[in-house]
């Protein structure tokens, strides 16, 4: 019985956790320049999320936030209000390291 259990339920979960930490460290982690020359303008501090506006023109800084959901509810309004004005324009959750959390395309 201990070694059904071991080899449907324990070592599944191991591989999937070694698969994990692989991707983790050797998936590529490119950031564009825009967000990264943005980033060494602006630091961020480590915890907090920023919210950027990515249109024809060029990438706008739209603020700093201490948890991903203000971050999120400021992307949505930014669309709203870009899509009142007829505008297209990407806004991006960015967390602390610059990568994309989330895209929202208006």
């Amino acid at each position: 019985m201990i070694p059904l259990i071991l080899y449907y339920l324990v070592l599944p979960f191991l591989a999937a956790w070694a698969l994990l930490l692989f991707l983790r460290r050797y998936a590529p982690h490119d950031i564009p320049d825009d967000i990264q020359g943005l980033y060494e303008q602006k630091p961020l501090e480590k915890g907090w999320f920023r919210v950027v506006r990515r249109d024809h023109k060029a990438l706008r800084h739209l603020g700093d936030f201490e948890t991903q959901g203000e971050a999120v509810e400021s992307a949505y309004r930014g669309r709203e209000e870009a899509q009142e004005a007829r505008e297209k324009a990407a806004f991006l959750v960015l967390d602390d390291k610059g990568e994309v959390l989330e895209e929202v395309d208006s």
